[in-house]
């Protein structure tokens, strides 16, 4: 029987074209002739002045007559448009320029828009591709012949600014429901939770839905692993589905205080948390001891709740969330009448994050001893 000559997957075949695409396209792209960046010294605070540092460069040839605009939020602190002009940046220059905002009310989802506006020196380009870019720097000052005479770069700096805390840079400890049930003076919000704000628990209860199924089917079928896996399919994926499935379900039911469903719930995902590999429910572990904390105390168990909460933060002390278990074990603290330790819990929370409005506000409510 004679060999016949495999031919490569269709897919292959597209994916191997789309790099040669690509790898033409990088011969060919024109080097960038600014750059611009920008960012926050602090995550801002209403009412307190922040820093916006913007960077500009001039990475191919020099620049002339530069102008860099900040447009806030409206109603911000500060000139009405926040402007810098610098005269010239020299080829291989960059330069830092310093604007200070004062944020005056929540912004949910907070932008600081950054424009550069300059002269767009084409005939220093031209020249510069053509003495750096090989046989591809005549095609490019071609291309640079047709642009504007004058250019404009743009960037963003993205926050959230909430009354209780902000975040910047927006990264996913961000916790943003407080529960006002458990509130005890002189808090002036209850205890922070994670709640889920894409999955909603409709497709929570779907994805828990179908992991059963299939859970079922697998156990039937000890080869169709193999094959779900040979078509494509993550069983890693669907696992975490399952995970924040049953998280976001035990979050609904706790928020409309439904006790023994929130119990059930977190039960059944402590236990399959305790089944999984650490990178599938690593991201939940705290999150859920948390939630399992809290369902103790609003059932009025607060010593179990105190020991869950401290067992959670002593998973990984470290990890920017443990901000809220310190915070909460504070309220807890308060709720037993023991301000000194609640004091000491608020104090190494901010340490984590200083920037923490809420809390900053608490902490200065309670006296020294």
């Amino acid at each position: 029987m004679s060999r016949t000559r495999p031919r490569l997957p269709w897919m292959a075949v597209l994916l191997l074209a789309a790099a040669s695409h690509a790898a033409l396209a990088a011969t060919t792209q024109i080097p960038p002739w600014y750059t611009l960046t920008a960012t926050l010294e602090a995550p801002p605070q209403i009412k307190v002045p922040v820093v916006a540092k913007v960077t500009v460069g001039a990475p191919l040839v020099d620049l002339q007559d530069l102008e860099i605009v900040l447009v806030p939020p409206a109603g911000w602190a500060g000139t009405a448009t926040p402007s810098q002009r610098l005269d010239r940046l020299a080829a291989g220059e960059t330069r830092t320029l310093s604007f200070t905002l004062t944020p005056t009310g929540p912004v949910a989802h907070g932008s600081i828009v950054v424009f550069l506006r300059t002269p767009v020196p084409k005939g220093a380009i031209q020249e510069a591709l053509r003495a750096t870019m090989g046989e591809d720097g005549p095609a490019m000052a071609e291309r640079v012949a047709a642009w504007p005479a004058h250019g404009e770069g743009i960037t963003e700096i993205a926050f959230s600014l909430l009354p209780e805390e902000s975040f910047y840079p927006l990264t996913g400890d961000m916790w943003t429901t407080y529960d006002d049930r458990l509130k005890k003076e002189p808090a002036l919000r209850g205890p922070v939770l994670f709640r889920e704000a894409v999955v909603t628990p409709f497709q929570a209860q779907t994805d828990v839905d179908m992991h059963d199924r299939l859970t079922g089917l697998l156990q039937t079928d000890p080869t169709l692993a193999g094959t779900l896996e040979a078509q494509g399919i993550d069983l890693a994926r669907k696992r975490q589905d399952l995970l924040l499935g049953l998280y976001v379900l035990a979050t609904e039911a706790y928020l409309k205080g439904e006790t023994a469903t929130a119990q059930s719930f977190l039960a059944r995902l402590q236990n399959e948390l305790a089944q999984a590999p650490p990178a599938v429910g690593q991201a939940l572990q705290i999150p859920a001891g948390n939630l399992r904390g809290l369902l103790q105390w609003s059932m009025g168990d607060r010593k179990a709740a105190e020991e869950t909460l401290r067992a959670t933060f002593y998973r990984d002390r470290k990890a920017p969330v443990q901000r809220y278990l310190l915070r909460n074990l504070g309220l807890l603290m308060l709720e037993k009448g023991d301000q000194t330790t609640a004091r000491e819990m608020f104090r190494l929370a901010l340490e984590l994050k200083p920037a923490y409005t809420l809390l900053q506000e608490e902490y200065a409510r309670l006296k020294k001893p």
